[in-house]
């Protein structure tokens, strides 16, 4: 190997957003100010954060959070949809 071998170089390393992060952020996506996330706002957020299908995490986390299925993230429905985004690991982007 040579001696200025870097195993990393090249290789980006990155540190997952966390819950408070993800709560701010979509926070930051509710455009109306109704202190709801429609499909269209989380569809946004998600692409945002640079998912390859923001359609698809959207959709999915209306199954995982929407638990009155009215097709709003309501603030008490928060925390589900927070629990589904973090675990997907999205990076905080420098």
């Amino acid at each position: 190997m040579p001696r200025n071998w870097n195993p990393f170089e090249g290789k980006s390393t990155s540190v997952p957003y966390t819950k408070q992060q993800l709560h701010e952020f979509f926070k930051q996506h509710d455009k109306d100010g109704d202190k709801l996330l429609s499909k269209e706002e989380l569809k946004k957020a998600f692409d945002d954060l640079q998912s390859r299908t923001p359609g698809f995490r959207a959709w999915r986390a209306m199954g995982k959070a929407d638990a009155d299925g009215d097709q709003h993230i309501s603030q008490q429905e928060m925390e589900a949809l927070l629990d589904y985004a973090v675990g997907i690991k999205y990076p905080v982007k420098a």
